[in-house]
C-alpha cells in the first residue's frame, strides 16, 4: 500500500510539471514501468511445503526440515520469501504453473518438464512400516500379493512397481496410511526417513510393535518452477546455488539430525 500511495503522489506531481503534449504521456508511462519494475522486484516469492513432519509441522509451518532450510535459503541469499503449506498435489501443482515458486521434492523426468533441479539438499530413506504381529521381519520377496500403502502423487517408491503381485493402495497422507495400517486395512504403508519415530509416536502407535522395510534411498532437491518470476532471475538463482553448495550444507545436517 505504501509503495502505491508513493507511486500516485510522484506522477501527480510530475503530471503537474509536465506541459500538456504526447511527450507528457510517454513520460508518464516509462515512469510507471520503472517504478511499478521496481516495487515488483522487491515483492517476496511465494513457496509452498507439504504439512507433514519432519519436514513441516502441522499446525506449525515454521518448524521442521524444509521449513527451516527453505528459510535460511532464502534469507542468506536476499531473496525475500513468504512461506506457506499445501497439500502435497497442490505444491506441484503450483511448481507447474508458477504459484509454487520453490518446492523440496525427490526429482523425476515429469518434475523436469516444469521445474527447475537447483541442486540436490540431501537424500531420503524410502520404506514401508508393518505390524510385527502379522510379519516378524518383512523383506522385499514377501510383499508380492500384499496391499501396500502409497501416497499418491509420490515417487518414493517406485521400485515397488516392479514387485509382482503388490497391491498398492493410493493414500493421500501419511497420516492417513499409519491410520489403516493400525486398523489392518493394509498389510504395509509407506514411511519415510528422517521422520519415522516421529510420525508414529505421532499417530499414537508403540514402535515396539512395528517394523519398518527399507525400500530405497533417494536424492530430494530443490525445485524452482520454470513459470515463476524466480525461474527467471539469473542472478538470484545464482546466489541460491551459492548457499546450496555452501553454508546450506551445515545447516540441512543440522536438521536432518535434529528432526531424525
Amino acid at each position: 500500500m505504501d509503495v502505491i500511495l508513493t507511486f500516485l503522489i510522484v506522477i501527480s506531481e510530475r503530471m503537474r510539471a509536465m506541459p500538456r503534449t504526447s511527450f507528457r504521456l510517454s513520460s508518464l508511462l516509462c515512469m510507471a514501468g520503472v517504478l511499478l519494475s521496481g516495487s515488483a522486484a522487491q515483492m517476496p516469492v511465494r513457496v509452498y511445503t507439504v504439512p507433514v513432519a519432519p519436514w513441516t509441522f502441522p499446525g506449525a509451518p515454521e518448524r521442521g526440515v524444509a521449513a527451516e532450510y527453505l528459510r535460511y535459503f532464502f534469507d542468506t541469499a536476499g531473496v525475500p520469501v513468504t512461506l506457506g503449506t499445501l497439500p502435497y498435489l497442490r505444491v506441484i501443482s503450483g511448481l507447474r504453473d508458477g504459484s509454487n515458486a520453490a518446492a523440496i521434492l525427490i526429482p523425476d523426468a515429469e518434475r523436469d518438464g516444469f521445474a527447475l533441479q537447483l541442486c540436490q539438499v540431501t537424500t531420503i530413506r524410502s520404506g514401508v512400516l508393518y505390524k510385527k504381529s502379522r510379519f516378524r521381519e518383512l523383506n522385499l520377496d514377501q510383499l508380492g500379493g500384499l496391499t501396500v500403502g502409497m501416497q499418491r502423487g509420490t515417487h518414493a517408491l517406485d521400485k515397488l512397481n516392479s514387485i509382482s503381485g503388490l497391491h498398492p493402495y493410493l493414500i493421500d497422507s501419511i497420516d492417513q496410511g499409519l491410520k489403516m495400517l493400525q486398523r489392518d486395512r493394509l498389510d504395509a504403508t509407506f514411511l519415510s526417513n528422517p521422520g519415522s519415530d516421529s510420525l508414529v509416536r505421532a499417530a499414537g502407535l508403540k514402535s515396539a510393535d512395528y517394523g519398518w522395510l527399507e525400500v530405497e534411498v533417494k536424492a530430494v532437491v530443490i525445485y524452482i518452477s520454470r513459470k515463476g518470476a524466480l525461474g527467471q532471475d539469473q542472478a538470484a538463482l545464482q546466489r541460491l546455488r551459492s548457499v546450496c553448495s555452501g553454508s546450506g550444507r551445515a545447516v540441512m545436517a543440522r536438521l536432518m539430525q535434529q528432526y531424525r
